[in-house]
């Protein structure tokens, strides 16, 4: 079985390649998970071999540990364990004060809708199910001059995240 399971891949690809505009994602996992097209991936940012993602200015990623499911997308409902701290380079993994945390049964949102602190839905966006990743939001992607108390102003954060459960959004929800 370990032999055929690289030319299986190898004939995915071939045939994703062949003429289709949208070919299905080469996966098996995404396969049966959802119909999620190479399009809908093409701008997700390439993880490093260090598991480092620059995502953009004052939003860096890294990948804790790899995902098993389908990928998110903006506008789908998903399902988030968080934890959140004050940024701190001083302090042990930059985590200063610790601020929140959604508990055991996650945190459930649509992704990409308004609500949210700027740089929490591009951070999220392209996770497997089943990924745990941390986030460094940049003060200007997260609370800002206001800040939101107990985040002081002008304070940037780390989330701590695994992605529980993706579902697409019913047109019209």
């Amino acid at each position: 079985m370990q032999r055929k399971l690289p030319a299986v891949l190898l004939v995915l690809l071939v045939i994703n390649g062949c003429g289709k505009e949208e070919a299905e994602v080469p996966s098996l996992v995404a396969a049966l998970a959802g119909p999620v097209t190479a399009a809908d991936v093409a701008d997700c940012p390439v993880v490093a071999d260090n598991g480092k993602i620059a995502i953009s200015d004052g939003l860096d990623a890294t990948v804790l540990d790899n995902g098993y499911g389908r990928v998110a997308l903006l506008g789908d409902d998903v399902v988030v364990k968080a934890k959140l701290w004050v940024y701190d380079e001083q302090a042990e993994g930059g985590k200063g004060a610790f601020v929140w945390e959604s508990g055991p049964a996650g945190f459930a949102f649509q992704l990409g809708a308004d609500g949210f602190i700027e740089g929490w839905s591009p951070g999220i966006a392209c996770m497997l199910v089943g990924e745990k990743r941390e986030l460094i939001i940049a003060s200007e992607l997260a609370y800002g001059e206001r800040g939101r108390a107990p985040i002081p102003p002008n304070a940037d954060i780390i989330y701590d995240l695994e992605l529980m459960k993706v579902a697409e959004t019913e047109p019209g929800s």
